[in-house]
Order: structure tokens, then C-alpha cells, then sequence
């Protein structure tokens, strides 16, 4: 669920490939209601519930995310499980520096932060990610590597171009090995629903693309994704919906509000 930041909005750096459209992406504040799939069978939790609330915005020198999230677990034996995180980031519009601060918490208790800051050395190349909590580290950031909005811009303007699979290196800053190869598969494409329109005028043009997205660990030769999600996003950037696919089971994000941020007056 951290890595809505990443996806939210996301994902064939394609060698050659044309020119693809530029991307608006809305400035906005949502927020998710979060729940168990009713379709989880066989499994020990019994219950998924919290709440997520996003924030994407233009700081006129780049873009800035806010991220807070709680979810808690009720498993068949009694047991509770409550977690929550938040995520804060800049990235600039030339898409080569990005800032980050994250924080973990068990309920009330807060259980890690992970701060630093990352640049690409430009376009297309590689970089490097410096940590400075919880401890002063590197990580090499291969070249094609992209920070997230640029990630998203990316995924939106292939999609309004035709591309039905999107591939790509990503860097969020989430953890200390947060470098993920993430693909997007386009699995349908629709006009806005009635109940979109009435939730928000935000939601009120299309295209509506829903993707399937798959996450493997940068460098650990796996076949195998470390794990699924599939999301409804508009082309301005807005996700309606998200399913977390654990494994074992699913949770669903589904949007209850969503207002329009101010401009900045740049």
C-alpha cells in the first residue's frame, strides 16, 4: 500500500519509441476508504479495515505527495493488527531530484523513519539514492531509472498513445532496497460511470483506464512478483479504485471524497 505513491498515478521505457502526449495530472486531495475483498477465502484475517488519505500537488519548482495510512487486521483467532504509515515527497519537474520522508507505526508506536534524497545524473541515466535515517547509505540507481511522478506521467502518456504495457525501474524512497521493475498491463478502457460523475467533476472526463500492475524486486532474478495490484486511473491522474493483492487475500482502497487542491500561484 506505500507504494500508491508510485502508482497511484504510474508506470516499456521503450529504446526509440516515439514522442508520447504530455500528461496533466490534477492537483488533488482523495481519500480511500480500505476493506477486506469480500471474495477472501481460507485465510487467517478475518476483517480489513482503515482509511487512506492522498495528497498530489504542483509546488511550481516540482510535485509534492502526501501520503497517511492506517489499517487494521482482525484475524479468526481474536488477534489485532493495527499499522500505519506516512510518506512525504518532492520531486522536481525535470524529473532528476526527489526527496522523501517516510514513518512506520505499530498503532501509536512509531516504529522507523527512512529520510533522504535521490538524483539521476539526466535523463535516461542512472543515479544514486542517499539515506540519511535510519543510518547514512547509497544505493546505485540504475540507468532508466524514474521517480514517481515522472513514472506516472510516463505510464498516462503511453496509454493515451496507444500502449497497452507499460515497463519500468522505479525508485519511492519506501524502503532501503526501494528500487522496483513494475509492469502495467492495460486490461480495459471506458468512459466515466455515472457514479464518478457524482462523486466529483474531477472524475467526470475520461478516458478510464484499468491496469493490472506487477512489482519484482530490481535486480533478484525472480519471474515471480513480489506482488499485484490493480487500479482504476483517469487521465488526469485520479484513482478511483485500488485492490492489493496479498497473496492470501485482497484489500480494496475505494475513493469516498475527492476535492481539487488550490493552484499554486506560481
Amino acid at each position: 500500500m506505500k507504494r500508491l505513491a508510485s502508482l497511484v498515478l504510474a508506470l516499456l521505457l521503450l529504446s526509440g519509441a516515439a514522442p508520447v502526449p504530455a500528461v496533466d495530472l490534477v492537483s488533488h486531495r482523495a481519500v480511500y476508504r480500505l476493506a477486506l475483498d469480500s471474495n477472501a477465502l481460507g485465510v487467517d484475517v478475518s476483517d480489513v479495515q482503515g482509511e487512506m488519505i492522498y495528497e498530489w500537488g504542483d509546488a511550481c519548482d516540482g510535485w509534492t505527495t502526501t501520503q497517511k495510512s492506517r489499517m487494521k487486521f482482525f484475524y479468526q483467532d481474536g488477534r489485532t493488527a493495527d499499522i500505519g504509515w506516512t510518506l512525504s515527497s518532492w520531486e522536481s519537474k525535470d524529473g532528476l531530484r526527489y526527496r522523501f520522508f517516510v514513518r512506520n507505526f505499530q498503532g501509536s508506536k512509531l516504529l522507523g523513519e527512512l529520510r533522504g534524497e535521490a538524483r539521476l545524473d539526466g535523463a535516461g541515466k542512472g543515479g544514486v539514492a542517499e539515506f540519511s535515517e535510519p543510518k547514512a547509505s547509497r544505493l546505485a540507481l540504475p540507468a532508466g531509472t524514474l521517480f514517481p511522478t515522472s513514472h506516472s506521467r510516463s505510464l498516462l502518456g503511453h496509454l493515451a498513445a496507444g500502449d497497452r504495457a507499460f515497463y519500468a525501474t522505479v525508485f519511492d524512497g519506501t524502503d532501503q532496497q526501494g528500487i522496483y521493475d513494475i509492469s502495467a498491463v492495460l486490461a480495459s478502457q471506458a468512459a466515466p460511470t455515472a457514479d464518478e460523475v457524482r462523486l466529483s467533476p474531477l472524475l467526470a472526463r475520461g478516458p478510464v483506464y484499468r491496469l493490472g500492475l506487477a512489482f519484482y524486486p530490481d535486480g533478484r532474478n525472480t519471474q515471480t512478483p513480489e506482488h499485484e495490484q490493480r487500479l482504476t486511473v483517469h487521465g488526469n491522474g485520479v484513482v478511483d479504485r485500488l485492490t492489493l493483492d496479498y497473496g492470501q487475500f485482497t484489500v480494496d482502497a475505494n475513493l469516498q471524497k475527492l476535492e481539487a487542491l488550490p493552484a499554486p500561484g506560481c
